[in-house]
């Protein structure tokens, strides 16, 4: 679901600018979500003032600026390599951010992990640099990213630890999704609503494909993986997602990545095995 979030919204780009697109799609999310906080206010079951602060830091984190930044950066650097960026070192940030904030224990083979994975990354990145007409717009694109990855290891891990304490990931995900999209919507008040109307069928089907799959469904299923697993062994499955994103790139768009590309992807993947690789062997059980 994930992987073909990017192509998917490439072809929404070409019409909608980046703060549009994540606004609308999470409108459409929340619609769902929403009854889903309903039911459970008229249960009974409604998070404490403490709790609901953190999923509307949640929320801010993890679609507020997440998806604006990636959808920058899918814009300008591509659906293929904005998956490889942001899944590649999502892990390896998701691992750094795991030590700091849970205590979770970082290796000497975790840190050679990521020195190679952010080698991948200069890789990707440093051949344009010398160009005879550097293409800053592409650079801008993979700083996004980049800060696009620290949002969502920061997400993972803190909402790891309050699935700790909830253990309730279709009313996290709900929370987080319609607080994420109440602060989203003013963000976008500026800006150019009316592209909107030229949206034509394919775009929509994307729209929807975004909203529904990859947000109602694949948002409930990563909070579910996190009530059950630790945050950097959830991280290790979204190395499919660059696979995916770069064959859906090349049958729809004919975009065919280049040689240093996939040494650079190769490595930041490699690092972010060597960085996961201990806890995914040898799971460590959540208390």
């Amino acid at each position: 679901m994930w992987g073909f979030s990017f192509v998917a919204a490439r072809v929404v780009l070409s019409i909608l600018p980046p703060l549009i697109l994540a606004t609308v799609r999470f409108c459409i999310s929340s619609l769902i979500f929403a009854p889903v906080i309903v039911i459970g206010y008229y249960r009974g079951d409604s998070p404490q003032r403490r709790t609901l602060i953190e999923l509307t830091f949640l929320g801010f984190l993890s679609i507020s600026i997440y998806f604006p930044l990636q959808y920058i950066g899918v814009q300008y650097a591509g659906a293929g390599i904005s998956a490889l960026l942001v899944v590649g070192l999502i892990p390896i940030l998701t691992g750094m951010s795991s030590a700091v904030l849970l205590r979770e224990r970082y290796s000497v083979q975790q840190v050679l992990g990521t020195v190679l994975g952010l080698g991948g990354v200069a890789l990707i990145v440093a051949p344009g640099l010398f160009l005879e007409k550097v293409d800053w717009l592409f650079y801008a694109g993979v700083l996004c990213l980049m800060t696009n990855a620290i949002c969502w290891a920061l997400y993972s891990t803190l909402s790891r630890r309050l699935m700790r304490s909830t253990s309730k990931p279709l009313l996290t995900a709900s929370y987080v999704t319609v607080l994420g999209t109440l602060i989203l919507i003013p963000m976008s008040v500026t800006s150019e609503w009316d592209a909107v109307k030229y949206l034509q069928g394919e775009q929509w089907l994307s729209v929807f494909y975004l909203a529904i799959g990859c947000t109602c469904a694949g948002y409930f299923l990563w909070n579910f993986s996190l009530s059950t697993m630790e945050a950097v062994r959830v991280a290790v499955w979204q190395y499919l997602e660059p696979l995916v994103a770069f064959v859906g790139e090349a049958l729809i768009f004919g975009t065919v990545p280049a040689a240093t590309t996939m040494v650079g992807g190769t490595a930041i993947i490699v690092g972010a095995l060597l960085t996961n690789w201990s806890g995914w062997v040898q799971p460590k059980h959540p208390a």
